[in-house]
């Protein structure tokens, strides 16, 4: 019995002490990660809200060893597995060095902070699977190492100062499937890229300048078939859009944003790219005819399309579309009459044309535009007074156009509506009084047309004959100017609480400015009052 009970001791301290060598071991394996998240500590120069200084405590720590409560540390079994760092505001120049040691990282994220220098130490970082420096002040080269960390899935270097040419050899980061590189420095052929890019499903290269053009025929055939998300735009590409064998089979392709760029000839059909979503080629130079399959009812999935700036020609046909909700064909050389339908489009921008004939056809728009934007174009005629189907319509604007007549009284009934810009017309008559007493709209521009009669500011009579709490007007700012108003300045203006610019210059208003009207606006410490012009 001795013997055992010797025997028991023997075994329950040979336990004891294997349990301590296991906890020291694990302590020590740790404690090169502590090491190197205080030395990345040290470099940062300013943490505002105090988040690293309070919380990063070499003592804090639990039984791996590995930090405790320490503020954007995450670990496992004795290793920093993660390290996120977003919206702290953090200074200083960010020691890559200090952390490339943590074997385990797999997730290093420091966005929107002022982190500076450059990044040359990142290829050693192996275990990184997720890399956030966006929103910072990195500079320099993004050196070719980076292709080293070839678990990589998601890559966001935008808005910072890299620049030069991309010297990396993409095919080696055969997990990437995001890459942000947007608003950056970056230069090069922009095929160079393509070419070597694998089955990656989000691509930003926007806000660069990169140069060359765009031929996707020509890229690495698992890129064209993967790509969902690839914007290119506000960078210096040139040529015809897919010019060596016209559209590639683009076959998960939702998103194409070519925009800002300076490519030229006709817009290539997109009819086989089937889940395309979104279409912009804005502020190019693009030319020929408007492209009426993207505008039809189809198997498309087309739900917006950007095609303003550019240099198109030809009529605007009907739009049958039931997917399309947002339509900008602005600032071309679009000519004839409005299309009869708009299918179910919520914003439609055809402004800055030569689109000519009556404006009455805006009646046929349907229950589904919110947005309608005809400025400054050849249009003529009447608005129309039965359009009651416009329960959604939050913008009207047909300003610089050849518009005659009164404002119909239905103008005034629409429930959201929160902008009319019908300014440089030929408009005539007296204006409505419950566009200026309004709970929604905002914006009311009816300048240089032929408008007379007094300006009808009074209080609003609700159903159960109580009057409107003038804090319940919305009408912020008022232009009336370079019209044919009569009578004495409306000593009630003073009721449009909300107002910070009012333009009434030529016109034949008589009478005093009200010397309430300081006190009683809300928006008095920006007002602006134009009379005299």
């Amino acid at each position: 019995m001795l013997l055992m009970h010797d025997a028991g001791l023997s075994w329950k301290g040979m336990l004891a002490t294997w349990l301590i060598f296991l906890l020291s071991v694990a302590i020590a394996f740790g404690s090169s990660d502590i090491d190197s998240l205080l030395e990345l500590r040290n470099s940062i120069q300013n943490d505002p809200s105090e988040l690293i200084l309070n919380s990063w405590d070499s003592k804090s720590l639990d039984s791996y060893g590995c930090p405790q409560n320490w503020y954007g540390i995450l670990c496992s079994e004795g290793n920093v597995i993660s390290i996120t760092l977003d919206n702290a505001g953090l200074v200083g120049e960010f020691n890559f060095l200090a952390i490339s040691g943590l074997k385990m990282l797999y997730k290093l994220s420091i966005m929107n902070n002022q982190f500076t220098g450059s990044i040359l130490h990142i290829g050693s970082m192996v275990s990184l699977e997720f890399l956030d420096l966006s929103l910072n002040k990195f500079y320099g080269l993004v050196p070719p190492n980076i292709a080293e960390l070839s678990n990589l899935v998601y890559l966001n270097l935008s808005s910072n100062e890299f620049g030069g040419p991309l010297l990396i050899d993409f095919n080696k980061l055969e997990r990437l499937k995001y890459l942000d590189l947007h608003s950056n420095n970056f230069s090069g052929d922009i095929m160079q890229i393509f070419l070597l890019m694998g089955s990656v499903l989000h691509v930003d290269l926007s806000s660069n300048s990169f140069s060359g053009t765009l031929d996707l025929r020509l890229g690495n055939e698992s890129f064209l078939s993967s790509i969902r998300h690839l914007n290119v735009s506000h960078n210096s590409l040139s040529g015809e859009l897919f010019a060596h064998d016209g559209m590639p089979y683009l076959d998960n392709l939702m998103v194409f944003d070519a925009s800002s760029n300076q490519l030229v000839g006709n817009i290539p059909s997109f009819t086989f790219v089937v889940s395309l979503r979104i279409l912009r080629l804005g502020c190019n130079q693009l030319s020929g005819s408007l492209p009426e399959d993207l505008l039809k009812e189809s198997s498309m999935l087309l739900s917006e399309l950007d095609l303003s700036q550019n240099k198109l020609e030809g009529p605007v046909g009907s739009i049958t579309s039931v997917t399309l909700r947002k339509l900008n064909i602005s600032s071309n050389k679009l000519s004839g009459p409005l299309p009869l339908t708009v299918g179910h489009c919520a914003v439609v921008d055809l402004s800055n044309n030569t689109l000519s004939g009556n404006i009455t056809r805006i009646q046929y728009w349907g229950d589904y535009v919110e947005v309608i934007q005809l400025g400054s174009n050849s249009l003529t005629g009447m608005l129309p007074n039965e359009t009651s189907q416009f329960l959604r319509l939050t913008a009207l604007k047909v300003s610089n156009n050849s518009l005659e007549g009164f404002l119909p009284p239905i103008l005034g009934t629409y429930p959201e509506l929160k902008e009319i810009d019908l300014s440089l017309n030929q408009l005539s008559g007296f204006l409505l009084p419950n566009l200026f007493t309004s709970t929604k709209l905002t914006d009311l521009n009816l300048s240089s047309n032929n408008f007379s009669g007094p300006i009808p500011i009074q209080l609003q009579q609700i159903p159960n004959n109580q009057l409107v709490s003038a804090e319940n007007f919305s009408l912020v700012s008022l232009d009336l100017s370079y019209n044919n108003l009569s009578g004495p300045f409306p000593s009630n203006i003073s009721n449009l609480y909300s107002l910070e610019y009012i333009n009434l210059c030529v016109n034949k208003l008589e009478g005093t400015i009200p010397d309430d009207l300081r006190v009683n606006l809300r928006g008095f410490n920006h007002f602006i009052l134009e009379i005299h012009c």
